[in-house]
């Protein structure tokens, strides 16, 4: 890969990184409003205890 390929590659990467963060951020606050105090983090805790 060349330079300019590598950029080209690099830019993709960001703008999904910026992506997924934003559905993050999305998913994390949906899931405080549906009750879940701490968004994700709750969430997970909340699946691991059902699961064990």
């Amino acid at each position: 890969m060349d330079n300019k390929e590598l950029m080209s590659k690099m830019a993709q990467m960001e703008s999904q990184i910026d992506h997924l963060e934003s559905e993050l951020v999305y998913l994390n606050r949906i899931l405080i409003d549906c009750g879940f105090p701490e968004g994700i983090i709750t969430l997970k805790a909340t699946v691991e205890e059902m699961l064990a």
